[in-house]
């Protein structure tokens, strides 16, 4: 007698927010898997208009939406790195393990499956891992077509009828989503005001595109200042991005060149009490950041600018600016994702070597 083998289903998303077009999904592996692991993508950024909902909050929204599979489903988080696409498959790997050896899957007996369908550009990861099988997934219709978590924000944040969200997302998905709504009353209000800047943000260049008949991208820079173990940043205080945390930049002006804009951006966000020729000569690493999905406001690119600055015992002064309401040194092991604006958090991983994030030790915690 053989012995008896396990399939186990991954079903990675980002499930912003989870929606009965991936409940069709995992309903539609029940008969094929004998358990699910979804993986939760984005997991650890801040609230934005793409990203409106924590990983929390996700769970909580996958946990009530799967209600009746018979299958049982767990979830783990999943964190973006925007910037090397090798260690977000490692991740992926970390996290089945984990969860296997959570549960006591032998890995000699599991057969493991990757589900899900070709979207966008954004499902290519479905080919990165050849040595798991492939549970293809057909996307669900409503009235013709396919639904997506871009549309259920949309219409949850901006007026839709009840009925008609019900009826397009999941009447048990729906609900969920606008019970939270009601109870995070503050949290809905900061959502709606990021899509409206970003709304109109991105109209502005559509428009500049329709007479230029070309797409065109926005130049920004932004300043990368190590000293003593510790980043240079700044909080926001304008949309988008409010209250976050964020590195020292922002737009390239007419007849600037990149070094000229991010050293005027740097002294007017922090106040360095450095002198512009010491801090040039400082200079010692330069790196464009142009991941078309680093910016909600569209084809932002932006130039990181690395300086390192000789460690002291005494940081170089700083103080808040133009569009920060503070500016402090932050020590390099309190940097986390959750607080950081856009992709700087990424920039920073990508050039500061003692950047730390243990992905490993936050699975743990939630595979346990």
């Amino acid at each position: 007698m053989g012995t008896q083998r396990h399939k186990l289903a991954v079903f990675i998303g980002r499930f912003q927010p989870f929606h009965i077009g991936h409940h069709t999904v995992i309903a539609a592996v029940a008969d094929k898997a004998d358990s699910m692991l979804v993986l939760i993508g984005s997991a650890y950024r801040p609230r934005s208009w793409k990203n409106p909902f924590s990983y929390q909050e996700r769970y909580d929204f996958l946990a009530e939406g799967v209600a009746g599979i018979d299958m049982p489903v767990d979830a783990l988080p999943l964190v973006d790195t925007l910037y090397n696409d090798r260690s977000w498959a490692t991740n992926v790997r970390t996290a089945v393990r984990l969860h296997m050896r959570a549960k006591g899957l032998d890995p000699a007996t599991t057969d493991i499956a990757l589900t899900g369908f070709e979207k966008d550009k954004s499902s290519q990861y479905l080919r990165w891992f050849p040595e798991w099988d492939m549970l293809p997934a057909s996307p669900h219709r409503h009235d013709g077509d396919i639904i997506n978590a871009t549309q259920m924000r949309e219409m949850l944040f901006f007026g839709e009828g009840e009925a008609v969200l019900r009826a397009r997302f999941g009447k048990n998905q729906v609900a969920a989503v606008q019970r939270w709504m009601e109870r995070n009353l503050e949290a809905v209000s900061q959502i709606r005001e990021e899509a409206s800047y970003v709304k109109a943000y991105r109209k502005r260049i559509a428009e500049a595109e329709k007479v230029f008949g070309y797409p065109i991208s926005v130049n920004t820079v932004d300043a990368v200042v190590v000293q003593s173990g510790h980043v240079l940043m700044v909080q926001r205080k304008a949309l988008p991005g409010k209250g976050l945390w964020a590195l020292p930049g922002g737009h390239i002006d007419r007849g600037e060149s990149a070094l000229t804009a991010v050293l005027r951006e740097l002294y007017e966000e922090t106040g360095l009490d450095m002198p512009k020729g010491a801090l040039g000569s400082r200079l010692s690493k330069r790196q464009v950041f142009d991941h078309p999905e680093r910016s909600e406001k569209g084809w932002v690119r932006t130039e990181a600018f690395v300086f390192e600055l000789q460690d002291r015992t005494k940081m170089e002064g700083v103080k808040g600016g133009s569009d920060a309401a503070i500016a402090r040194w932050v020590p390099i092991t309190e940097i986390t994702p959750d607080t950081i604006f856009e992709d700087h958090f990424d920039i920073i991983q990508a050039l500061v070597p003692d950047m730390p994030f243990a992905y490993s030790s936050i699975l743990m915690a939630h595979a346990s």
